[in-house]
């Protein structure tokens, strides 16, 4: 089980700098680029379903995660 939630982890954490990433690409690129808005809404619906767990949701994204990640 350790591992299971290591990897959890992981990929919680790939997601979130992924997202950051795609955000300051929006700032310097074209706000309206409908790739980047699909990644962003594929990440924010991963996090989404990963956030249904309750105990992931208590360890890692107890946070309103439209809030933190936008989706305009």
């Amino acid at each position: 089980m350790m591992q299971e939630d290591s990897t959890i982890e992981q990929l919680i954490e790939t997601i979130q700098i992924g997202l950051e990433e795609i955000y300051e690409a929006k700032q310097e690129q074209d706000k309206n680029s409908e790739f980047l808005r699909g990644q962003i809404y594929a990440y924010v619906e991963c996090l989404e379903i990963l956030q249904q767990c309750r105990s992931i949701r208590e360890r890692k994204l107890n946070y309103d995660i439209e809030k933190r990640f936008p989706l305009e």
